[in-house]
């Protein structure tokens, strides 16, 4: 795709919804140390957790936030059913290629995990594990479960995580791991998970299995950001959503 169809595209995209924040969350001034790019870090969104390895610098942490908060907006625009996740997950996975993502793998399917007491990051990596080296997997689902704790201790963040939530009904989570390679590109392993939270009555993100078995439908693609492709293009979008989705994402402290 040309640069001149990807920010064509960009123009097509609809504008992020506006948001009331509680007052609770209005201030978004704390203080916060500055990011050490020797550590891990997070950052939440609707229904999304992203887990960063060390070497993510903020620039590319800035990156991933906005591309996934803005095709996701697109996809649940197109596909607001969630009986709809595949044709969901298409569209989110889609747009992003659009804007410079590249797919390196993918796997697309609905499976059966049998084992209680399954949370929602031991979910995240049963889905992750089938694209990566072992050792790979295990070090994303060390910083995912570090993620997902930080996430659960904030009330803040909780807000933002649950804000397109509703208990006791089919939901939806990513909880993508984020890393760079070695010419610098964000990778990532971004997935959608789907799955019955009827189990858990403070949302999918206390989730825990109490069945033998649990049925998920998940999406999952190995894809990383062409620095040259962005480049040309993340004015654009900056300039179109940046201040609504401040709003939507929250960038945790440094583990």
């Amino acid at each position: 795709m040309h640069l001149e169809q990807r920010l064509e595209f960009i123009d097509s995209l609809p504008s992020l919804p506006p948001i009331i924040m509680p007052r609770a969350f209005a201030d978004p001034s704390e203080a916060q140390p500055p990011h050490d790019i020797n550590k891990p870090t997070a950052s939440v969104m609707p229904d999304t957790i992203n887990a960063f390895l060390p070497g993510v610098s903020e620039q590319i942490i800035d990156d991933v936030n906005l591309c996934k908060l803005i095709m996701q907006n697109a996809a649940t625009k197109k596909y607001p059913d969630e009986k709809q996740l595949f044709e969901w997950y298409k569209e989110y996975v889609t747009g992003l290629s659009n804007i410079g993502w590249a797919f390196q793998a993918k796997n697309l399917q609905e499976t059966t995990i049998k084992r209680v007491g399954l949370t929602m990051d031991q979910v995240a990596l049963e889905v992750v594990a089938g694209l990566l080296s072992p050792s790979a997997a295990t070090t994303l689902s060390k910083v995912s479960k570090l993620a997902v704790d930080a996430v659960q201790k904030n009330p803040k963040a909780i807000g933002i995580f649950n804000r397109e939530s509703k208990l006791g009904t089919q939901a939806k989570f990513d909880i993508a791991p984020v890393w760079t390679d070695n010419h610098g590109q964000a990778n990532m392993v971004l997935n959608c998970i789907s799955l019955d939270a009827r189990e858990s009555t403070r949302g999918i993100l206390f989730w825990k299995s109490t069945k033998q078995s649990t049925t998920i439908k998940t999406g999952a693609v190995h894809m990383y950001l062409s620095s040259r492709t962005f480049s040309g293009i993340r004015d654009k979008l900056i300039s179109k959503y940046a201040d609504a989705a401040n709003k939507y994402i929250d960038n945790l402290p440094d583990f």
